[in-house]
């Protein structure tokens, strides 16, 4: 096991919790619920689907997409499984069947007030890098800004059960910004993602107790106003051996406010560093704004890590 610091540069399933209203704020709150699934015959029609066959469940797709660097061909699609919709980039080079070569693939959670379509805009440039790459990129609006409670987890369970059942996947990576980093960190603690070899959280949440404590007028309706909920779900209290062998990368910043590196990122890499393969965290000053060298810093953290 490893950390370096780079200066400048209770198990899921047993919370319940209504939905919150819509909420402009950085970690609000839920957006409304995903669309109910539509048939395959009511897919938006795409230029080709020689290159990425028609998908199950998939309900729209763009003209095929290319990169702004590599100028790789993909398709971004939208399934809608299990009542979440998923969105996805899906490289020319990688096939959708079980049969096909084993596909890298990077799970990205939006933040909490946003939604599936973070991978079309705040994640799109880091996810493009990962097309070039030939990785798919995957980011379900997990039923919305639901935290970690057990509809989150649910969403988080049946998308990989989409993914795992049409994609030969060989390997997983896990990115989040902001509040999607409590859902990420207990997903990759618990095991819910196939194949999972490591995470990058930017600014990423993680202590669900310290959330609620410091905001429960936001965080609380989600788990019933429950303090005990929030606590059953609340990825700080795995136990360290969760982290055992795993691999975590965390941005931070001391001028970040909303989610303070002490309580959140530079937590779990402490909690896990003793057990863990490789831990770092690489520390910034712009509060809680992602820096830009997030992207490529990400996509070089995890073609080192296929090489591990």
């Amino acid at each position: 096991m490893s950390s370096t610091d780079d200066v400048n540069a209770a198990a899921f399933g047993s919370v319940t919790g209504p939905r919150l209203s819509r909420r402009t704020l950085l970690l609000g709150s839920a957006l409304g619920a995903a669309a109910a699934v539509m048939p395959l015959s009511s897919a938006f029609a795409a230029p080709s689907y020689t290159a990425v066959p028609l998908l199950p469940y998939e309900t729209s797709r763009l003209d095929t997409q290319t990169t702004t660097v590599g100028k790789k061909k993909y398709e971004e699609i939208d399934v809608v499984y299990k009542g979440d919709t998923i969105r996805l980039f899906v490289p020319h080079t990688a096939k959708p069947f079980k049969s096909s070569p084993a596909v890298t693939m990077v799970w990205y959670y939006h933040s909490n007030g946003s939604t599936h379509t973070s991978l079309s805009n705040v994640y799109k440039y880091s996810a493009m890098l990962a097309v070039d790459k030939g990785w798919v990129c995957v980011c379900p609006l997990y039923g919305g800004s639901l935290w970690t409670n057990n509809a989150a987890a649910a969403y988080q369970k049946s998308a990989v059960t989409y993914l795992n059942s049409y994609f030969n996947i060989g390997t997983s990576f896990l990115r989040a910004n902001s509040g999607g980093g409590s859902l990420l960190t207990g997903a990759y603690g618990t095991g819910m993602v196939p194949k999972a070899k490591g995470i990058y959280l930017a600014n990423g949440t993680y202590d669900m107790e310290d959330l609620y404590a410091r905001d429960p007028g936001r965080i609380g309706p989600v788990y019933d106003n429950d303090p005990a909920l929030v606590a059953a779900s609340n990825p700080a209290r795995l136990p360290q051996s969760a982290w055992t062998g795993s691999r975590i990368r965390a941005v931070v910043s001391q001028a970040d406010f909303i989610v303070p590196p002490a309580q959140h990122g530079q937590a779990l890499v402490e909690k896990a560093d003793p057990v863990a393969a490789e831990t770092s965290l690489m520390w910034h000053n712009q509060g809680h704004v992602v820096p830009d060298v997030v992207s490529t810093d990400m996509i070089k953290t995890f073609a080192r890590w296929l090489t591990v």
